[in-house]
């Protein structure tokens, strides 16, 4: 029964996507010819109808069809993206190495696989949200200590994530947490036997395998069982987007923060920086006296004001804003977070946050390699100093070159305490880990979701 589920969810996945990549040539035809034309159709059915079974093989070969790994994430889009590209390279073997059906298709088949990749995402995105969710939800073990699986539990009865914690096997002696449908157990010796029984999908450790005596052993007994073995960090950070402290230490910041393995992306981002940033900066210039003439009307004081900021490597530079803010805002002398409302915000300041046009003179500071377009955002000396006294690694996001626009800002948008930024540092953290042009055009993507919807801090 068991492994007649795991066949029922791989299918409606796999039915789905069979569906989408046809749908996708209807598309595909109406829009190059200008509608459903009967004789294209023809000739196009049968060439793509194969590509359609190359293509499902070629995602379950990328191991896309791994329900223990479903998820909604900047890793999974990755996955997905390039188990598609390399589809779309069998394509073009196919049709031009292999020639059997007389049609070389070119813009049809860039049309296609861009119409395949838009709908194919957006059908995991609703089976994993929706279907899967509530027809096929991920039954989750947890090997660990009450107390972090209460933390799991806590964390899984978001739906969006898809899975459900079903049972605990408990590795020392602690308070349990009243919940339904979450069945205990003691014996490290049973766990192939609750995996079984339990229906379990996948099993979340909250230990090392050497920390816990003999759970080496009870996890090659499941070996054969269709289920996966997951590390609570590497869950956690896939399900949040964030790295939580609890888990960072020198060993973590040596095994995962390679900065020589990022030297061709770090060069990419450069060029890329500076391209994008001289049409902002001749567009800054433009709107200048209309902004000017506003923060006048709404204010006294200066246009700009500037501050000294930490960026890469703990390097102090200067940024420039539009004020946004009303004359002498920090008048005690005492650096100030800046809270959602803040009452020392002016009417036209508030506008020019929520649509990020205060930020537009750092355009300079990405000229002049100060900063970047996306990365963790600068903060202010005397911040710094406080949040290091609360976490030494804090000073560690310094690695990279700060930003306009980041993974934490889209993420965890206002930060107004201490406590509040030291949440924001896992996500800093997990772009740091995890910074590629996927997750970058992710965040660029989100940054214009929240300034059309006026949700800018």
């Amino acid at each position: 029964m068991f492994t007649l589920g795991l066949r029922l969810k791989r299918f409606t996945l796999l039915f789905g996507d069979a569906v989408i990549f046809q749908l996708a040539l209807i598309l595909t035809l109406a829009l190059r010819y200008g509608g459903f034309n009967h004789a294209s159709w023809k000739s196009h059915v049968e060439p793509f109808g194969f590509i359609t079974l190359l293509w499902l093989l070629g995602l379950y070969v990328a191991g896309l069809y791994d329900l223990g790994l479903m998820k909604n994430g900047i890793k999974f889009f990755r996955h997905y993206l390039e188990g598609m590209i390399a589809n779309l390279a069998v394509a073009f073997t196919f049709f031009y190495l292999v020639p059997l059906f007389g049609i070389e298709p070119r813009t049809n088949l860039f049309l296609y696989f861009a119409i395949s990749l838009l709908l194919g995402y957006s059908w995991r995105l609703f089976y994993n949200r929706f279907i899967a969710n509530a027809f096929f939800r991920n039954r989750v073990l947890y090997v660990g200590s009450g107390a972090d699986a209460l933390k799991i539990h806590k964390l899984l009865e978001q739906p969006i994530y898809g899975f459900s914690l079903v049972s605990v096997l408990e590795t020392n002696d602690g308070t349990r947490f009243e919940a339904e449908n979450v069945t205990w157990h003691r014996n490290i010796d049973d766990l192939h036997d609750i995996v079984q029984r339990e229906k379990i999908d996948t099993i979340l450790l909250g230990h090392q395998l050497h920390e816990v005596p003999r759970l080496r052993e009870a996890l090659y007994k499941t070996i054969y069982s269709q289920v996966a073995v997951l590390d609570r960090a590497t869950f956690e950070e896939g399900m949040t987007g964030r790295v939580p402290l609890e888990f960072v230490s020198q060993t973590w910041f040596l095994d995962n923060l390679r900065e020589r393995q990022k030297t061709w992306y770090e060069s990419v981002k450069r060029w890329s920086d500076i391209m994008i940033a001289i049409p902002i900066a001749l567009f800054t210039i433009l709107v200048y006296p209309i902004i000017a003439v506003l923060i006048k009307i709404s204010s006294s004081g200066s246009i700009l004001y500037s501050q000294i900021r930490i960026g890469k490597y703990g390097k102090k530079f200067r940024i420039w804003k539009f004020r946004t803010m009303k004359k002498d805002a920090e008048e005690i002398g005492k650096p100030q977070f800046t809270t959602e409302d803040d009452p020392r915000i002016t009417s036209v300041g508030k506008f020019l946050r929520v649509t990020r046009l205060d930020e537009l003179p750092q355009i300079w500071n990405v000229l002049r390699g100060d900063m970047s377009l996306i990365g963790p955002r600068p903060e202010r000396p005397e911040f710094v100093e406080a949040l290091i006294e609360q976490m030494p690694y804090y000073a560690l996001r310094h690695l990279v070159r700060p930003g306009l626009t980041g993974w934490a800002q889209v993420r965890f948008p206002y930060a107004g305490t201490i406590e509040d930024n030291l949440k924001k540092l896992q996500y800093d953290l997990y772009y740091i880990k995890n910074r590629s042009v996927v997750l970058d055009a992710a965040v660029l993507l989100k940054t214009i979701g929240i300034v059309l919807r006026r949700q800018g801090t």
